[in-house]
């Protein structure tokens, strides 16, 4: 298994996440902030540098959590591709969303500073639940297509 490609890919497909939702928040639905979310979980209040220490430490279980995916891809499926990274990509979405309903218990904020995000951030309407399906299959593609291959021409293995 290649961690170093494995942690890159996910610390990636993190900050795209991060990206898209900075759009999304620019735009749409200004409450929608994760980042934010973790940083906070400490208690202490809001700020930019609780921002970046909540940003810090989605692109460090960003990137642990494709050590999972690349577990999956080596020994469960072989290979890895867009194709694979989406599939486990679901599996992501269905624990990721359980966890985001189960925040209240976790975060000191919620439900009395902080905007409960509710499963699969239902706590934002259709959109936020859409968003963040769309946001972990991309996060999913992502991490297949960077680790990518898993194995060379004839069985042996890639470890570039």
């Amino acid at each position: 298994m290649n961690f170093r490609r494995a942690f890159l890919a996910g610390v990636v497909g993190g900050l795209v996440m991060t990206i898209i939702m900075a759009l999304v928040r620019a735009t749409m639905m200004p409450q929608a902030n994760p980042e934010m979310m973790l940083g906070t979980m400490t208690g202490s209040e809001a700020s930019t540098t609780t921002w970046v220490m909540g940003l810090v430490i989605h692109l460090i279980l960003s990137g642990m959590i494709a050590l999972v995916y690349a577990l999956g891809f080596e020994y469960v499926m072989h290979r890895a591709g867009v194709l694979i990274g989406l599939g486990f990509a679901i599996i992501h979405i269905f624990i990721g969303g359980i966890v985001m309903g189960m925040m209240p218990m976790m975060h000191p904020m919620i439900p009395e500073k902080m905007m409960p995000p509710g499963a699969f951030m239902s706590g934002m309407g259709m959109m936020g639940t859409g968003l963040f399906v769309l946001e972990h299959l991309i996060y999913g593609a992502i991490v297949g297509t960077m680790y990518k291959p898993v194995h060379g021409e004839l069985g042996t293995r890639v470890e570039a």
